[in-house]
């Protein structure tokens, strides 16, 4: 999908995002953090693009990666369950915008 800055060159954004210490790692005492970001489409609700850091966010990403390229929308991914405890949850449990450009 596109960043956040090839989205705002193109139209109206909204971006939803979420900064966290994961389960995994809390409970074993480290500081690892995980941070997790939606790009979507003012007018069409699509969701433009998705970024993930943390450990195995390759393993993450290659799912979100198949509901962008399919032309999923930010509400599609609000209708989906979350599974817990899980760090992708997060992907479809942020409700409010973080910004907009």
């Amino acid at each position: 999908g596109m960043t956040e800055e090839e989205a705002r060159e193109q139209e109206p954004i909204e971006v939803y995002s979420a900064t966290f210490r994961a389960m995994q790692t809390g409970f074993a005492e480290r500081e690892d953090r995980v941070m997790m970001k939606l790009i979507v489409s003012q007018a069409t609700r699509v969701v433009l693009g998705c970024h993930i850091v943390a450990d195995n966010a390759g393993e993450m990403i290659q799912l979100a990666a198949v509901a962008v390229k399919m032309g999923a929308t930010k509400e599609d991914f609000d209708r989906t369950v979350a599974v817990h405890p899980t760090m992708t949850e997060e992907l479809v449990t942020m409700k409010v915008p973080t910004r907009t450009a």
